[in-house]
């Protein structure tokens, strides 16, 4: 069956719209907007040719209504690209950031390595270190942390 050109313009146009559109209703896809504060740095992964990759204890908010949501932060991003500023990792109010959630990497409080406090040269040291950052609530060592990536431009 041959289709008139119209109708193959019709139809790449109703393509189009659709893919647009349903890539913009899925707000997991572009990530959430949130607050972030920065509490503790875990693991920072430097590639040479491939990604870097830094973890982080952080406390999220996503609306100024919400309780702060206590989560394990993964940054991945390409090695020619800068790492999340010193300034954003130690500023007091926290930093805007777009995130999505992954569960994939949820890991339970004991199990994240926590080396030191969050912009601290000393993170990249080889050595094992061990931090223990204050928080406004205990947790429990079981209670698994929700993950969530940054989302790079």
């Amino acid at each position: 069956m041959i289709f008139s050109p119209l109708a193959r313009i019709v139809s790449l146009v109703a393509a189009i719209a659709i893919s647009t559109t349903s890539g913009a209703s899925w707000p997991h896809r572009n990530g959430q907007k949130a607050r972030v504060r920065f509490l503790a740095t875990s693991t920072l992964v430097r590639g040479t040719w491939g990604r870097s990759e830094d973890t982080c204890l952080a406390e999220v908010t996503f609306t100024s209504e919400s309780d702060p949501l206590l989560v394990r932060l993964v940054d991945s991003y390409p090695n020619e690209a800068p790492p999340i500023s010193g300034a954003a990792l130690t500023s007091t109010s926290g930093t805007t950031f777009w995130l999505r959630r992954s569960t994939d990497c949820d890991r339970p409080y004991r199990e994240m390595v926590l080396r030191t406090e969050p912009g601290d040269p000393q993170a990249i040291l080889h050595e094992r270190l061990s931090y223990q950052p204050q928080l406004a609530r205990t947790h429990e060592p079981n209670q698994a942390l929700p993950c969530y990536r940054t989302v790079r431009p």
